[in-house]
């Protein structure tokens, strides 16, 4: 199933939805040296209960050797493929939420943690699926009790808007926001302007890594059309950043001002200077604000596979920071289920002391990029 540029249909995002692996069968049939591997019985345990999918298009990115086995330590593999969950606090257990509490759901898809802005789940379903995914209890359980949308609860919703002027801006989110066809999302986009004409829209996808022919012309002229002001792209690793990637970046270009970029930072997949210092420079070449790194959300799947120290998340942005351009820095974050904390990058006996001399005036102690002790404004 590895990429052929002659499949007719391989840049029809619908043939690639159509075409997911989504059993352990088709995993092998598409990698057949798993056949030979140990450890099927357990990874066949999580595919019966969890959801796991792959375009073919994101199989494609999975690096294989020779018996079309893929590599151990492969990011796109480590990305898309469960693993048993060890034991632990901070493990995910398929019933502990994580993000979303009660008295902030003012619709059954509404949430409204933050003052002037609310998000809005389109959809519990995505185009493949990220193993660590911070809404697992909406999207990797095969039965899962999260609210869907539905026509009853989408006018709540914009009754809701209609009713406080005070939400300035809806970010239309999942799953996978882009799941809906056009028609579907055209019609809530209208519904959503004649509304609330004034407010702003942003939309969050992982739509471009894993089948990145969603950007389609039609797509993007409806977006232009309802001024959507910006759309968040949810990315890991720069072997994402394919041509077609880039392809459908350019196509979103044209139509909203503002595209940007989430990062989970995952252990073995971005957690080291090289690959992440490649990852938010890549994005950034191309027009992409790399805007937050996220720490591993607890309760999360993997979280003893993909959690990194704190430290270790402050130490890499301290190794960037002034070392790239800033644009292609992002900032960092601790996704707490109060909401998101951002990090100095000064922790770890590196502070910033302020204080004044005997003239009244501040003065302001720092360790500088370089590790230097420096003294403002002397």
């Amino acid at each position: 199933m590895h990429h052929t540029d002659e499949a007719p249909c391989w840049t029809d995002w619908r043939w690639q939805q159509r075409h997911c692996v989504a059993t352990l069968e088709e995993l092998v049939q598409a990698f057949p040296g798993l056949a030979a591997r140990e450890g099927l019985d357990g990874l066949r345990k999580i595919f019966d209960r969890r959801r796991v999918s792959l375009t073919p298009y994101a199989v494609s990115l999975i690096q294989v050797d020779g018996d079309q086995t893929p590599l151990e330590h492969d990011p796109m593999w480590l990305q898309l493929i469960p693993e048993g969950s060890a034991a632990g606090p901070l493990e995910y257990d398929g019933h502990t939420e994580n993000w979303e509490l009660p008295g902030e759901m003012v619709t059954s898809i509404c949430q409204h943690k933050y003052d002037n802005r609310v998000i809005v789940r389109l959809s519990n379903v995505c185009h493949a699926y990220c193993q660590f995914c911070y809404e697992a209890l909406r999207t990797l359980e095969r039965r899962s009790r999260k609210a869907m949308l539905r026509k009853d609860a989408w006018q709540a919703t914009l009754d809701y808007l209609a009713e406080h002027p005070e939400v300035e801006e809806v970010i239309l989110s999942g799953g996978e926001p882009l799941m809906l066809a056009d028609a579907r999302l055209e019609a809530l986009l209208s519904s959503l302007r004649r509304t609330r004409p004034d407010i702003i829209v942003r939309l969050h996808t992982r739509a471009l890594s894993f089948n990145p022919f969603r950007i389609t012309p039609a797509l993007v002229s409806c977006l232009a059309r309802y001024q959507v002001t910006a759309v968040g792209l949810h990315v890991a690793h720069p072997r994402e950043l394919t041509p077609a990637f880039l392809e459908s970046v350019r196509a979103l270009q044209q139509a909203v001002p503002l595209i940007f970029a989430n990062i989970p930072l995952l252990a073995g997949i971005n957690g080291d200077l090289a690959t992440l210092r490649e990852l938010c420079m890549g994005l950034y070449r191309h027009g992409v604000t790399p805007h937050y790194l996220y720490q591993f959300m607890p309760f999360s799947p993997g979280h003893s596979r993909y959690a990194t120290p704190v430290s270790q998340g402050v130490t890499l942005l301290r190794q960037l920071k002034r070392h790239v351009s800033n644009l292609a820095v992002p900032e960092f974050v601790i996704p707490h289920v109060t909401g998101k904390h951002t990090l100095s990058l000064e922790l770890g006996g590196q502070a910033t002391r302020l204080t004044v001399d005997d003239q009244g005036h501040e003065i302001v102690d720092f360790i500088n990029w370089r590790g230097e002790s420096c003294t403002f404004p002397y």
